[in-house]
């Protein structure tokens, strides 16, 4: 046994990144690249005094007793990776993390905060990043012209109350240009700016000055649609990191409609977690009371008591300021509001190219054009038409955008003389209505230059709400047994369309939200929209559907991805299908709430409570009272998403609300499920002697009618109640009974947290050793599942 150093250590945990992916690519070859990846970090550990303290799956945990040699090994540890001929060119991207501390020594390892705020800064980084804190750099010290460090501000790491400096490593001849890192209430939480924020400069100064006023609580963006009130608003926060102790939160609210919705979006963007019975507002008052933060609520306009919300948060928590997003104000008193204009233009008389690029129009123009055509370039030749195009455009954004890509094909000249020809003189407006009018004019200018048969394809991709695989081209477009890409080609080719590589490599079709949002106009006009629709939920309910039977097995890390890219699509069918007035019986409602019924468990296992229950209430709106298995269904998602966010009391409800529908249809499977969700909910409430006769009753119910799923579910459940009452025997045996039957599952999560269930209670029947040497031989399958709440608790 290595004599552990205590005191002053520096600890270092490092991962392959993507590993699933990169396993996925190199198939058989995986094996080899995981080992090389072992042999030589733990070659250049051992070279710099490291202590190997852990190696799972692909991960490291290793101290050092110097911070400087801790931070040379992850330096010499990236070079020779980067180094390494890879199998199949397939390169092997490592993350790591450093922090330097004073972890408990016990038994043969380590415990304390220290240890788990080196694993969070580790899961902060990115692939072939060193990411470091404030403690380590100070020791570490300088470490050569070839080592510089960046600073990248303060971040909030999960669990830990107080942020932490972070700096990461530039290193000669090694990557260097990283994603935003993995924090809580950072740019990495931000929306991910898909395009630069071109002519803002100086509202960004003017308005972080206004936010970061004393006198200044809320600031609120106001402007019609499209104007870019999202995009200015996280290009000042970005900019506010160090401002705000407490972090900077992005709440999207969309989704919301009313004050409890909001409420919940909000708990939901700061991780305001809470007790059984606490309400999210109230989660979101303790949480932020004494926090010095900056919120910021997009999309609040469709949020009838935004207002009231808005104010109540200020009133209790003194040191929050919002930043929001609306079409129109709040009216409240402590507002600061700031119309979001469209971006400057220069005046028709400019003929310095110098000078008109100086605007946001035309630098906006330039840097797309130059997108399609590198060679582009602003001349005294072309920049009167620029000049004159940006005005007509009247210096919107997306329209200007959509003109430029054109430039492909077309000199400055030619795009101003076809947007004459076909708008004329109504192109330049100046109130809200005109302007909309002239961006639908601008594409319907590209959309006349189509045939018949491509004005279909492109009507129908509006019914998309993000990117679509060729698969989906071809399930919800009649395109009549041709090659699905063949069928877009040309819209790519006049720009309508984009194609970009999908996380597999494989293209997907992708279209500006202006443009698909007239595609969607066309389509209602010509009255193909209730047919695509339906055609495009169907799509969704048979994805999602597959999806779901996926997640309860071996492949539900693949199931998640695959849901991850069609959410907002989901969204898309989930609102045409639940409309209020939606007649119950038809195919719409019926594929609305199987789409709620299959997505219910992505929403419970990614964390999206607040958007689930905000989809199931609307279902049940439309399902109604009546005893159907729909309704039990649409009743049990609710509540279980209920319960998920500490909402017991209505959760329990609502499952004993289902259990006597599920009892009146004679439904026994589903009753089994109610036995088991109410006896859970009681537990949650601590009331253990109602909750373990009705989980058993689930248990003998799965029994009698043979469903092993609902069975196992259930005898997990008594297990963790036997452990609530340290009957630890009982608890043994339930737990192994548990393991067996999710072993018959093929349901290799479920498995993994039977076998982590047990593992106390064989600390108390079979001793220490027998426990840890379960435990140990369990972790690495747990941490191949990727799930990191439950790497966390192992």
């Amino acid at each position: 046994m290595v004599d552990l150093p205590s005191g002053v250590i520096t600890m270092l945990f490092s991962d392959i990144e993507g590993s699933t992916l990169t396993l996925s690519r190199l198939g058989p070859r995986w094996g080899e690249a995981l080992s090389a990846q072992r042999a030589i970090l733990r070659s250049v550990f051992a070279e710099h005094g490291g202590i190997e303290m852990g190696t799972e799956g692909d991960s490291f945990f290793v101290v050092f007793t110097s911070a400087r040699e801790a931070v040379l090994a992850a330096v010499e540890g990236q070079r020779r990776l980067q180094q390494h001929a890879w199998p199949d060119s397939v390169p092997i991207m490592v993350r790591m993390g450093l922090h330097t501390g004073e972890p408990q020594r016990h038994e043969d390892g380590y415990i304390g905060l220290d240890l788990h705020r080196a694993a969070r800064i580790a899961g902060t980084s990115g692939g072939g990043q060193i990411v470091v804190s404030e403690a380590t750099r100070l020791l570490a010290g300088a470490l050569g012209e070839q080592v510089g460090v960046r600073d990248l501000g303060w971040h909030r790491l999960k669990d830990l109350s107080e942020p932490e400096h972070l700096f990461d490593l530039v290193v000669d001849g090694l990557v260097s240009d990283f994603p935003p890192l993995r924090s809580i209430g950072t740019s990495a939480s931000l929306p991910t700016a898909t395009t630069p924020l071109v002519g803002r400069e100086g509202e960004v100064g003017e308005l972080r000055a206004k936010i970061t006023d004393p006198q200044v609580r809320l600031l609120t963006l106001t402007g019609p649609g499209g104007t870019g009130k999202t995009r200015l608003a996280v290009g000042i926060a970005q900019t506010l990191e160090h401002a705000f102790p407490g972090g900077v939160f992005f709440a999207d609210l969309s989704a919301a409609t009313r004050d409890a919705t909001m409420w919940l979006g909000v708990a939901d963007a700061v991780n305001a977690f809470g007790g059984a019975d606490e309400l999210p507002r109230d989660r979101v008052m303790r949480f932020l009371a004494d926090r010095s933060v900056l919120l910021i609520l997009d999309n609040l306009e469709q949020i009838a008591d935004a207002d009231r919300v808005v104010g109540e948060l200020l009133s209790a928590a003194p040191a929050v300021k919002v930043l929001a997003t609306s079409r129109r104000p709040l009216h409240l008193v402590s507002e600061f509001e700031h119309p979001v204009p469209p971006l400057d233009l220069p005046a028709r008389a400019v003929a310095d190219p110098a000078a008109a690029a100086r605007c946001g129009a035309v630098e906006l123009f330039v840097r797309r054009a130059r997108m399609v055509r590198p060679a582009f370039e602003l001349t005294e030749a072309n920049v009167t038409a620029v000049v004159e195009l940006c005005r007509r455009l009247d210096g919107l954004p997306l329209a200007i955008e959509l003109a430029a890509a054109r430039s492909k094909l077309l000199s400055p000249q030619a795009l101003l003389s076809r947007l004459d020809h076909t708008l004329g003189s109504g192109v330049v407006a100046t109130d809200r209505a005109e302007r909309q009018r002239t961006l639908a004019a601008t594409i319907a200018w590209s959309y006349e230059l189509l045939s018949a048969a491509e004005q279909d394809v492109f009507r129908r991709l509006g019914v998309f709400a993000s990117q679509c695989d060729l698969a989906a081209v071809e399930a919800v477009l009649d395109v009549q047994g041709a090659d699905p890409l063949d069928a877009v080609a040309h819209l790519v080719d006049v720009s309508l369309v984009q194609i970009v590589d999908g996380p597999d490599g494989e293209p997907r079709i992708s279209l500006l939200e202006t443009i698909r949002a007239f595609a969607r106009h066309e389509l209602e006009v010509t009255g193909q929209a209730d047919e695509t629709r339906l055609q495009h939920a169907r799509w969704c309910s048979s994805l999602a559907t597959e999806m779901c039977e996926l997640m309860s097995g071996s492949r539900q890390m693949e199931a998640l991805d695959r849901l991850s890219g069609v959410e907002d699509d989901i969204r898309g069918a989930l609102d045409w299908c639940l409309r209020p007035a939606a007649e119950v019986g038809t195919e719409r409602t019926a594929l609305g709430l199987e789409l709620v019924r299959a997505m219910t468990g992505y929403w419970y296992h990614l964390g999206y409570a607040a958007e689930g229950r905000g989809w199931l209430g609307r279902a049940l709106g439309v399902v109604g009272t009546t005893d159907n298995a729909e309704t039990v269904d649409t009743l049990h998602g609710l509540a279980l998403l209920q319960l998920q966010q500490g909402d017991v009391d209505p959760a329990a409800d609502g499952f004993r609300q289902a259990l006597g529908m599920t009892r009146r249809l004679g439904d026994k499977a589903r009753q089994a499920r109610e036995l088991n969700s109410l006896g859970v909910a009681l537990r949650a409430h601590g009331d253990i002697a109602a909750a373990r006769p009705l989980i058993e009753a689930s248990a003998r119910l799965a029994r009698e009618i043979g469903n092993k799923t609902r069975e196992s579910t259930a005898v997990s459940n008594l297990a963790m109640l036997l452990i609530d009452a340290q009957d630890w025997s009982a608890a043994l045996e339930a737990s192994r009974e548990a393991v067996a039957l999710s072993r018959t599952l093929d349901d290799e999560w479920g498995l993994v947290a039977d076998e982590f269930n047990s593992t106390m209670p064989r600390l108390y029947v079979e001793g220490a050793d027998a426990a840890y040497a379960y435990l140990a031989e369990l972790t690495p399958r747990a941490l191949a599942l990727d799930d990191a709440e439950l790497s966390v608790e192992l």
